[in-house]
């Protein structure tokens, strides 16, 4: 029934459809291709080429400890904070298809690690959309802290032994692969990734064009994030929580081309959850960095509320609790 509306609307407004297109794909060529593809075909060659195992347990030392996660997670991490929207979904998929993160994980890593990229927030959100670099940077570093609070949430704690660097880079020299079959093989792998996420975002751009958003253009970016921050950057500075939550949810588009880019190999649920309160955390942040002493308030009633029932319900599952309930019960009995 969707898909007859859509096609519907597609026939009455067939100007506006192809004003669409040609945005979003001009939006492909111009930015989500140059700013991706790199990003994408390097971390895909250094998780291919084993060279992820010492990198990896270089990164454990800080982010394992703070986080959970183990250290091929802690380069999914870097690489969706670092390459941007898809580049951590690609980076996720290629590590549990090299055996190196389980089918768990990778649906957890899912809900922190698919972010926007610098190159987007600091250059097109802050120079293009506030002309401001340092606006850029305040929101790159909410994001950053953003998704290490959610990696702290979602991770769990995957970590297991301590890995060795000097033994992880052995491993390495020992089992690393041609350059040239490496290159190629990541080329196409990625080439084909990057046409299914832009068709997403030309297919997008040409529905948000025949939506009429009007007054409240944050409905724009629940679908589209970069059109979606566009329209709300236009007020002014005092939309910046907006924009942070934005950029943290990603969009309806994003969202499909991370499933895309996973080749649907994972559920879903875990990752919209992750963005849901990563979006929620990435507002309430920039509003405390804004000065607002009401907000501040509600953040410390809402972080310390949710961290005493995380952990309340952490000790009440945990299988300690369980058998001590088990033998109470039994010597009652």
């Amino acid at each position: 029934m969707l898909f007859f509306v859509i096609c519907s609307a597609f026939a009455l407004f067939p100007e506006q459809v192809l004003c669409g297109a040609q945005n979003g794909l001009a939006l492909c060529i111009n930015a989500v291709i140059p700013s991706l593809l790199p990003f994408m075909l390097v971390s895909s060659c250094i998780i291919k080429s084993k060279f992820s195992r010492p990198l990896g347990a270089v990164l454990e030392r800080v982010l394992g400890t703070l986080t959970g996660m183990s250290s091929a997670g802690c380069v999914c991490f870097i690489t969706g904070i670092l390459g941007g929207y898809g580049a951590g979904a690609r980076s996720v998929l290629e590590s549990y298809r090299e055996k190196q993160i389980s089918k768990k994980e990778a649906q957890r890593l899912l809900a922190f690690c698919n972010n926007a990229g610098p190159l987007f927030i600091i250059g097109t959100v802050g120079i293009g959309f506030f002309s401001s670099r340092s606006v850029g940077f305040m929101l790159f570093c909410v994001q950053i802290v953003t998704s290490l609070i959610c990696a702290r949430v979602f991770s769990g704690d995957f970590r297991g032994e301590k890995k060795s660097v000097v033994s992880e880079w052995n491993y390495y020299k020992k089992n690393k692969c041609e350059l040239g079959t490496l290159v190629t093989k990541s080329a196409i792998e990625n080439g084909s990734a990057i046409v299914t996420a832009c068709v997403f975002i030309i297919t997008f751009s040409a529905i948000l064009e025949i939506l009429p958003f009007g007054e409240y253009p944050f409905l724009a970016g629940v679908l589209e994030v970069t059109r979606g921050i566009s329209e709300v950057s236009r007020i002014g500075k005092e939309t910046l929580p907006l924009v942070s939550a934005l950029l943290s949810w990603g969009g309806m588009s994003v969202h499909f081309q991370a499933n895309a880019l996973c080749s649907g190999e994972f559920n879903m649920k875990t990752y919209y959850m992750g963005k849901l309160l990563s979006s929620g955390i990435a507002f309430l942040l920039t509003k405390l960095i804004s000065g607002d002493t009401a907000i501040l308030l509600l953040i410390s009633v809402c972080v310390g509320a949710f961290f005493l029932i995380y952990y309340a319900l952490k000790f009440l599952f945990s299988p300690k609790y369980i058998r001590q309930c088990g033998c109470r019960q039994r010597r009652h009995s």
